[in-house]
């Protein structure tokens, strides 16, 4: 099955590595740099996804204090999500349009794995 056949669920990286709301900045980058990932979820103490971290948005502040920064901070609070079902070519036109180079992957309840470019990428690397 090529690329083009694919759902979100067949190349998506499963499983999603979160922080807090108020996680110093400096954890968040130990997280990432620890988990070799280039973003994470930011969620309440519920769980409820509130926005996404990525290693662009740590950078943009290297010239502040990341252990007095928030995830809060620095994150971007608009999520674009996706559903496993979705096909990867409606995926790829969503990153386009909003050039985004990830999608939160969301199940019935919760965030259940991202989608990268870099997945999409690999993916039509295969065919």
């Amino acid at each position: 099955m090529g690329i083009k056949q694919k759902k979100v669920r067949d190349i998506m990286n499963r499983g999603v590595v979160t922080v807090s709301l108020k996680d110093s900045v400096k954890k968040v980058a130990q997280v990432l740099s620890e988990n070799k990932i280039h973003a994470v979820a930011v969620i309440t103490s519920g769980g409820e996804t509130r926005g996404i971290i990525s290693e662009t948005d740590i950078i943009k502040h290297i010239e502040e204090d990341i252990e007095k920064l928030t995830a809060e901070d620095v994150m971007s609070s608009y999520v674009e999500s996706i559903i496993p079902e979705a096909s990867v070519v409606a995926a790829a036109k969503i990153m386009t349009e909003l050039k985004y180079h990830r999608l939160l992957v969301m199940g019935k309840d919760a965030a259940v794995g991202v989608l990268a470019a870099s997945d999409i990428v690999a993916g039509m690397a295969k065919e």
